[in-house]
């Protein structure tokens, strides 16, 4: 009897999970890149704050089972926590800021997508398809600024030489201007 209510349970849980899969998410980056590299399939980065901050990405609502569905089936996913230094760090890299998502080529080398901010769940659906799309070939990056990434804040870091000199006295040359009088062929006044 429990050996037939084990075997009850164990097929209903399987049959549950294949029916909606949920992504698994990756938390290294170098780990993610390598098993897109191996797959095929482009790679989703969300960036947000704490567990589960991948549904930080969405303005309205949580994942869906169809949306992990897509996640699960088309896409590597990687989860970038801001609440972390290495997660920070690469958020500035990406230049998304506290939330965003990027989406990958699918050998793992170009950006195909960036988002600073969040968006709806059928805007998360339509870019998610668009991009899962086998046919479709990468020319640029297509960037959305929702929110204006942490980096934005900042100024721009330039460096410059250091051993470069200035003079500290300018002679320049002094000279008088020479005037000529030059008659003038007009007069006022006489026709």
């Amino acid at each position: 009897m429990y050996t037939f209510m084990a075997m009850v349970a164990l097929t209903t849980s399987f049959s549950t999970a294949n029916l909606s899969p949920t992504p698994t998410w990756l938390n290294d980056y170098g780990t993610a890149q390598q098993r897109v590299a191996a797959i095929g399939k482009p790679m989703a980065v969300f960036v947000g704050s704490g567990q589960e901050g991948w549904g930080k990405v969405l303005k309205d609502g949580a994942f869906d089972p169809a949306l992990k569905r897509l996640l699960a089936d088309k896409f590597v996913c990687l989860y970038v926590d801001t609440d972390t230094t290495t997660g920070r760090s690469l958020a500035n890299t990406f230049e998304v800021g506290t939330r965003g998502l990027i989406i990958s080529d699918r050998k793992g080398t170009s950006q195909a997508y960036s988002l600073s901010g969040a968006l709806t769940k059928t805007e998360l659906v339509q870019t998610l398809e668009k991009y899962a799309d086998t046919g479709r070939t990468l020319q640029a990056t297509e960037t959305v600024v929702r929110d204006a990434p942490a980096s934005a804040a900042r100024p721009v870091s330039v460096s410059y030489p250091t051993s470069v000199s200035y003079p500290t006295s300018v002679s320049y040359p002094t000279y008088a201007p020479q005037y000529r009088v030059v008659p003038s062929y007009y007069t006022s006044g006489s026709t």
